[in-house]
């Protein structure tokens, strides 16, 4: 049974774990390895990981004893923006992701009117992911050009 929870700070080094083991396999192929290793060391160091934990809203999901996915949302203009979901390989497939999102959206302010993510337009596994929980392009997204790489999905919550 999958656990989901709100992350702690003694769960930085394994949060940063999730994100390690995941990027290089999520994005092989689909970006260049140096995008792979400039983002886990931007977004993935234990500075970052703690920050979001800090200051935003980080979720994990447990399967037994062990931290085998998680979520991080926060604050962008007047969005509330899912910066990672991210699931460990071998745990994929299994609800972990949609547990973490349902999650996520429960941990929203009551009242949020959506819920907005930049994904990479070549990532077809997480888009596939994304439209199948109701994400689609957003009418409107805070004031940042994604360039051609990433565009905006977001899932209206007055509806969900």
């Amino acid at each position: 049974m999958i656990a989901v929870r709100r992350a702690e700070l003694n769960d930085v080094d394994a949060v940063r774990q999730i994100g390690l083991s995941t990027w290089p396999v999520a994005y092989a192929g689909l970006v260049p390895q140096d995008f792979i290793t400039d983002g886990l060391a931007q977004w993935w160091s234990p500075e970052a990981v703690e920050r979001g934990i800090s200051k935003g809203i980080t979720l994990v999901a447990a399967y037994q004893d062990e931290l085998v996915g998680m979520v991080g949302l926060g604050r962008q203009d007047d969005y509330w923006v899912m910066w990672k979901l991210y699931v460990l390989p071998d745990h994929q497939g299994k609800g972990v992701g949609k547990a973490l999102l349902d999650a996520a959206i429960a941990a929203l302010p009551e009242g949020t009117p959506e819920l907005l993510l930049d994904v990479l337009v070549a990532n077809e596994q997480a888009i596939g992911f994304y439209r199948s929980q109701g994400f689609i392009e957003p009418t409107r997204t805070p004031d940042r050009d994604l360039g051609d790489d990433l565009m905006w999905m977001a899932i209206d919550l007055d509806r969900t």
